[in-house]
């Protein structure tokens, strides 16, 4: 049996962090700004690993490299498309 590749071993890592952050995000219990960055660094490092994240990085009047407004509205959003992404991050 061969040992799994780094680019491999690199997307286990990166679905499995990604997966976690969009957990605590649709909880709840982790801030949405942070929560959001940190999924937008993973999805700008190795977004071919993470495809479900772009609905989070879709959003209109949302710019996730720009300023950002960390409203009642985002933060209700964010956690509304974290709770329908990670079905999709368990499979």
């Amino acid at each position: 049996m061969s040992p799994i590749s780094k680019a491999k071993t690199r997307r286990i890592r990166d679905r499995k962090r990604a997966e976690s952050i969009v957990r605590l995000l649709s909880e709840g219990t982790i801030d949405t700004y942070e929560g959001y960055r940190a999924l937008y660094s993973l999805w700008c490092s190795n977004n071919a690993a993470v495809p479900e994240l772009r609905p989070l990085f879709s959003i209109s009047g949302i710019e996730p490299d720009g300023r950002l407004s960390v409203t009642d509205d985002f933060r209700t959003e964010i956690r509304l498309l974290s709770a329908k992404i990670l079905p999709l991050l368990l499979d």
